[in-house]
C-alpha cells in the first residue's frame, strides 16, 4: 500500500513539474529571444548556447518614448491601486458589518461593472475623456484603472471581512477602541493577506491593460503595454527589442509576485478555508 502510495505521489509531482516546464517555456524562449543580437532572435535552427547581450535593455533605457511609458505606467498603475484600496476596502467594510438597503443588490450593480466586455464601453469613455479633458493624461489613466479594479477590490475584500469574527472588533471596543480604532487596529491587520492579494491583482490587470491604453491616450500619458505593442510594425517585427521589451514588463511582475508569495497564497486560500 505504502508503495502504491508513493508511486501515486511520484507521479503526480512528475505530471505537475512536465506541466510547469510547459508553462514556463514561453518565458524562457522571450528571456532568450531578449538576450540576443538583433536579427538573431528567429535563427532556424536555433542556437541554445551563444553570448548573451544586453543591448537590447540599453537600446530601451536610452530610447525616451520607451522610459516615459514605463513611467507613466508605474505612476499611474501605482496610483490608482492606493485609491482603489482606500476606496473598496472602506466600501467592503460596511457592506460586511452593516444592513444596508437592499445589499444584494448593491453587491450585483457593482459586480456588473466588471460583466460588460471593455470593447462594449471603450467608446462612451472616449467621449467622456475627451468632454472633461481627460484624454491622453495620467489623471484619466488612473480613473479608468480604478473604475475596472474596484468591484474586484470590493467583492474580495467583503468575503474576507465577513470571515473576520465580529468578536474581535467587540472585545476591542469593551476595552475603550471606538469603531474606526478597532477597523484600522483589529480587522486590518487581520486582513492582511487578502489586502496584499487584491493590491496585487489589481496592479496585474491594471499593468497588462492595453485597449484603454490605446484608445484613450496619445503621446502624453502612452503606457508600457502600448510601448511593448509598437514594435510590432506593419511589415516588419523587431524580435529581439519585442522580446527585451516584454520581459521589461513581465520582471517587475514576477519581482511582485516573489516578494508577496507567502500573502498571496494565504490570502486567496483565505475566504475558501473559512467556508468549510
Amino acid at each position: 500500500m505504502a508503495v502504491s502510495e508513493r508511486a501515486k505521489a511520484v507521479g503526480r509531482h512528475a505530471a505537475l513539474l512536465a506541466w510547469t516546464f510547459v508553462c514556463l517555456a514561453p518565458l524562457g524562449w522571450l528571456a532568450f529571444m531578449s538576450l540576443k543580437p538583433p536579427g538573431k532572435a528567429l535563427e532556424l535552427p536555433p542556437k541554445w548556447v551563444f553570448l548573451p547581450t544586453v543591448y537590447n535593455y540599453l537600446e530601451l533605457a536610452n530610447d525616451p518614448s520607451f522610459v516615459t511609458a514605463f513611467t507613466n505606467s508605474v505612476v499611474s498603475v501605482t496610483a490608482s491601486v492606493l485609491i482603489v484600496l482606500a476606496i473598496g476596502i472602506p466600501g467592503a467594510y460596511v457592506l460586511s458589518r452593516y444592513d444596508v438597503p437592499k445589499k444584494p443588490d448593491v453587491l450585483i450593480w457593482i459586480l456588473s461593472s466588471r460583466m460588460l466586455p471593455p470593447i462594449a464601453v471603450v467608446i462612451p469613455f472616449f467621449v467622456i475623456f475627451r468632454t472633461f479633458n481627460l484624454y491622453d493624461t495620467i489623471i484619466g489613466l488612473v480613473f479608468m484603472y480604478v473604475t475596472i479594479n474596484v468591484a474586484l477590490v470590493v467583492w474580495v475584500m467583503k468575503a474576507f471581512f465577513d470571515g473576520i469574527p465580529q468578536s474581535l472588533e467587540e472585545a476591542a471596543m469593551v476595552d475603550g477602541a471606538t469603531r474606526s480604532q478597532a477597523f484600522r487596529k483589529v480587522v486590518l491587520p487581520s486582513a492582511l493577506p487578502g489586502i496584499i492579494s487584491v493590491a496585487i491583482i489589481s496592479f496585474i490587470f491594471a499593468w497588462i491593460e492595453l485597449l484603454f491604453s490605446l484608445i484613450l491616450t496619445n503621446n502624453r500619458a502612452t503606457t508600457l503595454s502600448l510601448a511593448v505593442y509598437s514594435f510590432i510594425g506593419s511589415r516588419n517585427i523587431e524580435w529581439s527589442m519585442l522580446a527585451a521589451a516584454s520581459m521589461t514588463m513581465i520582471i517587475p511582475v514576477l519581482l511582485l509576485l516573489v516578494v508577496a508569495n507567502r500573502y498571496l497564497a494565504s490570502g486567496l486560500s483565505f475566504g475558501a478555508v473559512l467556508k468549510e
